[in-house]
């Protein structure tokens, strides 16, 4: 599958111009059209709350939204303009909730782009977002760090690679990025071995399926010896100089992630580069 339509989350805040810079990245390297959408910034509250507040004050928020949009939306379009990229604004409604709208223009496009989760008092709301646009929006979702540790994206990947149905249709959704990639790595963390594991030579099968679709990776395997699946992969996208991670996103319940711990929470709490999630 090729890319042709990036969806990319014009969030308005201070992070966004990270966001637009990955996916026009993404764009000139595959010769794709970037789709922004702005979904407003609904009341994080019941509509039954909302309908009882006084009409200046909604009628404020419904202005400082639209003033957001227009400033957000022109960033954007001279961005793409810029670098020669095809393009095209949308808009959802405001008193939508974000990560709905997101998600209904995610069914008609190839890619999802969007930003970490905020560090501020947003994180929980943003954090509810990326959630729920990683696990409902039936895309593939790139995450870009709020503060990336290296420049462009996708030239140097590892994949995380469990075997699960989940890290399988990642690594098929990030088939056009592996094949334009300068080097790919599979690792597998605590393989188990067996026909319901990834056999004596972990990540040999996945580094032999890419390369019958032209991908030259090498596959390795490491112990976590405690440290978190999310952490190892971390740490070896550092050490390898990686500058994407591919992996299934949420292969456990959400909740049990949240509670337990778990491989996308960690990379969704700590990335320095940008992350490819399929669900």
């Amino acid at each position: 599958m090729a890319i042709k339509d990036i969806l990319v989350h014009l969030s308005g805040t201070k992070y966004g111009n990270i966001v637009v810079d990955a996916a026009v990245t993404l764009a000139e390297r595959h010769d794709a059209r970037l789709i922004g959408i702005f979904a407003g910034v609904p009341y994080d509250m019941p509509t039954y709350v909302v309908v009882q507040l006084p009409v200046e004050v909604i009628q404020q928020h419904q202005q400082n939204v639209e003033e957001n949009e227009a400033a957000t939306k022109k960033a954007f379009e001279e961005t793409c303009k810029k670098n020669g990229i095809s393009y095209e604004t949308r808009s959802g409604d405001w008193r939508d909730q974000v990560e709905d709208v997101i998600c209904a223009h995610a069914r008609y496009a190839d890619i999802v782009v969007m930003g970490q989760p905020n560090d501020d008092e947003d994180v929980q709301r943003t954090r509810a977002i990326a959630d729920h646009v990683i696990l409902g929006s039936g895309a593939p979702v790139i995450v870009t760090p709020r503060t990336p540790a290296l420049k462009g994206m996708g030239t140097k990947v590892l994949i995380g690679w469990d075997g699960s149905d989940h890290a399988a249709r990642a690594v098929r959704n990030a088939l056009p990025i592996l094949q334009s990639a300068r080097s790919v790595k599979v690792l597998c963390v605590d393989p188990k071995p067996g026909v319901r594991g990834l056999g004596d030579l972990p990540g040999a099968d996945l580094a032999r399926y890419l390369a019958s679709h032209g991908v030259n990776a090498e596959a390795d395997h490491y112990k976590s010896e405690g440290k978190g699946v999310g952490v190892v992969l971390l740490n070896e996208a550092a050490n390898i100089g990686a500058d994407m991670i591919v992996v299934g996103g949420y292969g456990h319940s959400r909740l049990g992630e949240l509670i337990l711990g778990g491989a996308t929470n960690t990379l969704l709490d700590s990335m320095t580069v940008p992350v490819l999630f399929a669900h």
